[in-house]
């Protein structure tokens, strides 16, 4: 059976957490905090979480995690089946990690916390975050799902990413990056009331 390692706060635990429920897969949790001891980097290289524990071996990096789970289990799919439209779930994906999640991380400790405020981190954050929100504007379809007709795992990560980077650019920096983009929260909302999402939620 599939094990997952992680911690339930974590987002990308949740990612990749949501794709197994979604696709119906039976598997473990095994609670293990980000770490540099010599055990957990043989499973996940950066010491970070999420970790899926599989028959061939560990396979860390939660879009990779994704990937392995729809090359083992194609149905149901979280990835569309035509070339075009697969990319382009693939990249609103990875626009939300690389653009909006990352884009905001800088300030996490300090919003979630209570580390001390850095004034130089505060900039960046309220920058380079609603920057990656507008630009999101103009792949995302919200019709009824991010890429479209079709629920994937596009909508897994950004229901996941953005949230976060909401709460950071509110607390430290008075931004309300869901009015950037009209749509986006009713979009979550829709992502959140689907079973799996709900039962992940349920959980933590």
């Amino acid at each position: 059976m599939l094990k997952l390692h992680g911690i339930k706060m974590s987002n990308y635990y949740s990612i990749a957490k949501i794709a197994l429920v979604e696709k119906d897969i039976d598997f473990e949790e095994v609670q293990q905090m980000p770490g540099r001891d010599e055990d957990w980097l043989a499973r996940s290289p950066m010491g970070k979480v999420p970790s899926l524990e599989t028959p061939n071996g560990p396979l860390a990096e939660t879009m990779a995690i994704i990937d392995y789970l729809e090359e083992t289990q194609p149905d149901p799919a979280l990835w569309p089946s035509d070339p075009y439209a697969r990319a382009r779930a693939r990249q609103i994906a990875h626009h939300a990690i690389y653009y909006i999640d990352l884009a905001a991380r800088p300030g996490l400790n300090a919003a979630a916390f209570g580390a001390p405020e850095d004034p130089a981190v505060n900039k960046m954050v309220g920058k380079a975050t609603p920057r990656g929100i507008q630009s999101l504007a103009r792949i995302a379809q919200f019709d009824p799902w991010v890429a479209g007709s079709e629920f994937t795992a596009a909508d897994i990560v950004v229901a996941n990413t953005v949230p976060l980077a909401q709460m950071v650019c509110q607390k430290l920096c008075d931004i309300d990056i869901m009015s950037e983009l009209p749509g986006l929260a009713d979009y979550i909302g829709r992502v959140n009331e689907r079973e799996a999402s709900q039962r992940v939620a349920s959980e933590k």
